[in-house]
This record gives C-alpha cells, sequence and structure tokens, in this order.
C-alpha cells in the first residue's frame, strides 16, 4: 500500500523546474563561475552565449559531446565539472573549489530535461492513462505509437524550419565570399573552396591549422570566423588578405549563419532522441517540408533571367592557364572576371649598355598606363596609352574556351585600334590595327604555355621612309603599309608550394617575307623577333600582380611590338658594355566592383 502510494505521489508531483527555469539557472551558474575564461573569445568553449548552444558542439581537446541531451554521464560538461576521470585537464571552475551539490544537480537535471520521449511512446502518457499502470502491453504499445508519432512529425517540421532559416543565413554569406573571396578561393584553391554552397565547411579542416572551419553552433571555435577576425592562433594573415579587416556589420552575417546551423544540429538531435531520422540537408542548407521528392525548384535554380528561364552558373574546376592579362608583350587567354576592373603601369627602361646609360635608367624609357574592365565572364575591353609615339590602343578581348571552367584549353581572340599622335615628321601610319588568337593550357598546375597567332595592320611607323624600285631614280620618299604577320609562344612555370610567383619565357616571331613588314626587312638584316624573360609575383588575393623582366623591345603596345625588337644579340662583343637589351617592370592593381 505504501509503495502503491509512493508511486502514485511521484507521478503527481510537481517537477523541480521547467526547462526554461533550468536553462535560467545554469546561466547564473555559468556567468558566477565560468565566463570571465569562458567568453566569445576562449580557444576552447563559449559558455557566455547560453547552454543551449553547447548541444551538438563537441570538446576540442577530446572530441566527446559537451551536452548529450538526456544524458548527464555521457556530456563531457558534467565530466569536467565533477572531475571525472579521463577528463583533459583540470577540474572546472579552473583554480577553485568543485562546485557545490546543488549547483551541479541543477546542471545534471538540465540536461537530463533535455531527453525527448522516446521512439514507440511516452511511458507515463501512454502506460498510465490507457493500459493500467503499464499491464496491457499492446494497449500501451499502440497509445505511445501514436503520441510518439505526432512528436516526430512536429519535430520533423521544426527541424525543417531550421533548415529553411539556415539556408536563408547562408545566402549573404555566399554573397560575401563572392565578392570578397572567391577571386583566391575558387574551386582550384589551395586551401579551401569558398563558391557556391558552403555546407562543405561544416566537414572540412584548415589544411594548416587542422581546425574546423565552421563547428555549428560555435562562432569562436569556427576557424573561418577566427581568420576573418584575425583572432590569436591563426596560420597566416587576417582575410580577405591584402585587404582592410571586416568591418562588424560585414561580419554579422556570418555568425547569423554559424548559429542557425547550431540550431539545425539541435533540432536532429532533438528528432533523434524522439526515434525519428533527420532527412538529409539540401539546396544549401534548406530541407525537404514534408516530402523527399530532393531539392526545392529554388534550390535547384536559383537563379532566373527575364523570361524566367534557369540560369546555371559555370563553377571553376580548376587554376586558370594564366592569372595576368598579359603575359610580358602578348595577350593571354586570362580575363578580369565580371564587373572586374584593373589599372596597370608598365615601364620599359632604356637601351642597357648604352655609353653614360647608366644601365638604363638614363637612356630613355617608354612608360605606358592602362584600365580594363570585364564586361562578363570572358569578356574585357582595354584602353592604354603610352608616351613612344604618343600612343594609344583600345582594345577588346573575347575567351569563349576557359579551361578553369572544365574545357580541355583555353582560347579567345584580341584586337585593338591604336592611334598614333606624334607629329608627322616623326611617325608615319598613324591609325593601324590588331587581330590576335591565343590558345592556351596549364599543365600539371604548375606549366602554362600559350600559342599566338597575329595579323598587324600597317605596322612600319618611321617617318621619312625611302626605298630603291631599281628603276635609276635611286631611293625616294615612300609610306610602308604593309602588315606584319607573327607566331608567339609564352611559357610560365610556377614556383614554390603555393605557386604564387613564376618563371616567364615569350618568342615573337615575325614572318620573314616581303610581303610582310619586320624590323630589319628594309636593311636585309636577319631578324630575330621579340623576345622577353621574366619573374612574376602574384598575392595570394590575385588582385596585385608584380612583373620584372628583361626583354630586346623598347616597345608597349601591340602594333610598335609586332614587327620584333629593336636589338638582336644580347651581349655584343666590341663595345663598352657587352649587353643590348632593356630591363622593364609592370605593376597591376584590380579591383571587384
Amino acid at each position: 500500500m505504501l509503495a502503491t502510494l509512493s508511486i502514485v505521489l511521484a507521478a503527481f508531483a510537481p517537477a523541480s523546474g521547467s526547462g526554461a527555469d533550468l536553462e535560467s539557472k545554469v546561466v547564473e551558474i555559468f556567468e558566477e563561475h565560468c565566463t570571465v575564461c569562458h567568453d566569445a573569445g576562449s580557444d576552447e568553449v563559449d559558455l557566455d552565449a547560453g547552454p543551449s548552444t553547447l548541444i551538438g558542439q563537441k570538446s576540442k581537446t577530446t572530441g566527446k559531446p559537451l551536452v548529450a541531451p538526456g544524458d548527464p554521464s555521457g556530456s563531457y560538461l558534467l565530466a569536467k565539472m565533477l572531475g571525472e576521470k579521463g577528463i583533459q585537464g583540470e577540474l572546472m571552475p579552473l583554480g577553485d573549489d568543485r562546485l557545490s551539490d546543488e549547483k551541479i544537480a541543477v546542471v545534471r537535471e538540465w540536461i537530463a530535461s533535455l531527453s525527448a520521449p522516446a521512439a514507440g511512446g511516452g511511458a507515463a502518457t501512454g502506460g498510465a492513462a490507457t493500459g493500467g499502470g503499464g499491464a496491457d502491453t499492446d494497449t500501451d504499445t499502440g497509445a505511445g505509437a501514436g503520441t510518439g508519432g505526432a512528436d516526430t512529425a512536429a519535430l520533423e517540421a521544426e527541424l525543417a524550419a531550421k533548415q529553411q532559416a539556415a539556408a536563408d543565413a547562408e545566402k549573404p554569406v555566399q554573397a560575401l565570399m563572392e565578392e570578397l573571396c572567391t577571386s583566391c578561393h575558387d574551386a582550384g584553391a589551395d586551401e579551401v573552396a569558398l563558391e557556391g554552397s558552403l555546407l562543405h565547411l561544416t566537414s572540412e579542416s584548415s589544411k594548416a591549422a587542422g581546425k574546423p572551419f565552421v563547428v555549428p553552433g560555435d562562432v569562436e571555435g569556427s576557424y573561418l570566423w577566427a581568420k576573418m577576425t584575425g583572432a590569436p592562433g591563426i596560420q597566416g594573415e587576417v582575410m580577405p588578405l591584402g585587404d582592410d579587416a571586416l568591418p562588424a556589420d560585414k561580419l554579422e552575417p556570418v555568425k547569423r549563419w554559424i548559429l542557425a546551423l547550431g540550431e539545425v544540429e539541435q533540432a536532429k538531435a532533438a528528432l533523434a532522441a524522439a526515434g525519428g531520422t533527420a532527412p538529409p540537408d539540401g539546396g544549401g542548407g534548406g530541407g525537404p517540408t514534408g516530402d523527399d521528392s530532393g531539392p526545392t525548384d529554388e534550390a535547384e535554380c536559383p537563379k532566373r533571367d527575364r523570361k524566367g528561364n534557369c540560369k546555371v552558373e559555370r563553377k571553376r574546376t580548376s587554376e586558370p592557364p594564366f592569372r595576368d592579362i598579359y603575359f610580358v608583350n602578348l595577350p593571354t587567354t586570362a580575363g578580369l572576371g565580371k564587373n572586374a576592373i584593373q589599372f596597370r603601369i608598365t615601364h620599359h627602361f632604356g637601351r642597357i649598355g648604352t655609353p653614360r646609360g647608366g644601365f638604363g635608367l638614363d637612356a630613355g624609357a617608354v612608360m605606358s598606363l592602362g584600365v580594363a574592365y570585364g564586361i562578363i565572364d570572358g569578356l574585357d575591353i582595354s584602353f592604354r596609352r603610352s608616351n613612344s609615339r604618343k600612343a594609344y590602343e583600345l582594345g577588346v578581348k573575347y575567351i569563349p574556351l576557359q579551361q578553369e571552367y572544365g574545357a580541355p584549353v583555353s582560347f579567345g581572340g584580341y584586337a585593338s585600334i591604336e592611334y598614333y599622335r606624334d607629329f608627322d615628321t616623326n611617325t608615319s601610319n598613324p591609325v593601324s590595327g590588331n587581330f590576335q588568337l591565343m590558345l592556351s593550357r596549364l599543365w600539371f598546375e604548375r606549366w602554362s604555355t600559350q600559342l599566338v597567332l597575329g595579323y598587324h595592320l600597317r605596322t612600319n611607323h618611321a617617318a621619312n621612309v625611302t626605298y630603291d624600285f631599281g628603276d635609276g631614280n635611286g631611293a625616294v620618299a615612300v609610306t610602308d603599309t604593309r602588315d606584319t604577320m607573327n607566331v608567339g609562344l609564352a611559357s610560365q612555370i610556377r614556383l614554390g608550394k603555393k605557386r604564387y610567383h613564376s618563371i616567364d619565357l615569350e618568342y615573337l616571331f615575325p614572318i620573314p617575307a616581303q610581303v610582310f613588314y619586320w624590323n630589319g626587312a628594309l636593311e636585309n638584316k636577319a631578324n630575330v623577333g621579340a623576345w622577353a624573360l621574366g619573374w612574376t609575383a602574384i598575392t595570394p588575393s590575385k588582385k596585385h600582380v608584380f612583373k620584372v623582366f628583361l626583354t630586346n623591345t623598347r616597345e608597349i603596345h601591340t602594333n610598335l611590338v609586332a614587327p620584333g625588337g629593336q636589338t638582336r644579340n644580347p651581349f655584343p662583343s666590341g663595345q663598352k658594355y657587352p649587353f643590348d637589351f632593356f630591363l622593364g617592370f609592370t605593376i597591376s592593381r584590380r579591383w571587384s566592383l
């Protein structure tokens, strides 16, 4: 009788506190004893963000779950408070006595309160109400199954809502990555790809630091956040590299997304504890909403054109053959990308070996200032101006085939028109044009090659040209309107572990047929074309490029380079300084608009 009375009284006794009341008490315990160390900047765990954020998190030192819903003995948080065997480090709070039994009991009870009803039914409601204390097994099972099924359906709906919220929170983060990060962290990046869906970051770790990029619900424990905020312990520089630190309003979407992922994990844990099965994530974080028919239409087609047709975005699969729009004298198959702008300075010093020329510094230089703009990916326009013959060049480049998007090679064309504003007594053929086709490929991720075929209009710009036609009148003044056809070869070998600098080789060979013009044609001299040997350094952001090179041409603009260089033997004998070439450099900077 006494035993029966005890059971009845226990069944109707009020709980020591609701889940919310218990959590508020745990918050007070954390604030009193823990958050002085375990705040938002803590390396191990942030206890200032609220106890519920610990669900789904694991200890970084042991890999054990900090809070296992419904399982106090399996929760590493409680083990650290009790000083149990198997913990790493000291009892918590560090340097203090163990928490009182009353406070530990609050934490234990809060963890136990997180338990969801077991699959197949709730024990109290199903057994006591309908089965007479659980004696009728069939009745108890049936009632329990009905209750559990209803709870599972509610939890599935909650999970779907959390997944959709995480998908919505991810979109501004994707936009931020597209704006600031994917120029380096594309599909071919060494460290991590930040194009498109970012869910893969929850299962990947930094190769440099070994830390997880995104820990759902744990902002400070996510290496992505640490790199973007410059937190202690990161490897290398704060990201984005080469730019100013991001302001708080730019970082806030990243924080909200990581926290939203934590809520998804909590919902999954609750559903699993109820005996349900969590549906897979889809569509960048959003899951099914009642059926398993796969991703929603919005997930399959996030962007549409004005007619409603799906716009399929290309994904990079590798590095491009070249990372700058010019090699040394030749254009490359690289483009700037949509809405990107580049400013460029190219400088050729005077001829090295000129008496009193200061190794080219005092021998007269050619300078060019240029700007280029990416209209769409693969279509650029450019404009540049140089002091040689007071030249202007307006060009357009189109690259319809790009290896970085899965093609076996990159292929495209460059066309430009040039105008020379110099005096008639100094320059002839003031208007000219150029047409070039480029075919390139990146081999073994380190070696790039390119073939260029060029046709250039009216390339002899020398004034006062004379020619003896052999008619007995001797040499007479003429205007040489011949064109130039040439073949160019470029090769680049990327150096270093991350391949951010390279050795560059380039050769441009004009076809020496009488119908064409090349440097030395009028003097009937052997042609050697234009060559260049250089070194290129590019920052990891791929926004800054620096080149230094030796070349046998003093010119920079396409039509002026086409006939070949001004010097032949780079190391001639019989002169004071046995050098006969030019030193040059290029500096460029790219911005995304």
